[in-house]
């Protein structure tokens, strides 16, 4: 469920992801900071979270699996 859902961030904003890759490197994807905020403010909406300003840099949010950690960490 999670993994879809974030596929879904992303497939909304045009990064077109397919569901099957569950980790790759961010910057391969998001190529600038309009692109990088436009992922964070799709994550908080879809999840209802708001994420802290330590992962508001790229160097927090490395991976799809940094996502998912964060996500986790949110969550609980």
């Amino acid at each position: 469920m999670l993994n879809s859902d974030i596929v879904e961030c992303f497939n909304n904003i045009g990064i077109l992801i397919d569901a099957d890759q569950d980790n790759f490197i961010l910057n391969e994807y998001i190529l600038d900071s309009l692109t990088f905020v436009s992922m964070i403010v799709e994550i908080e909406e879809k999840f209802n979270v708001r994420i802290p300003d330590e992962y508001l840099s790229s160097n927090s949010l490395e991976t799809y699996k940094d996502i998912e950690n964060m996500l986790d960490k949110l969550s609980s």
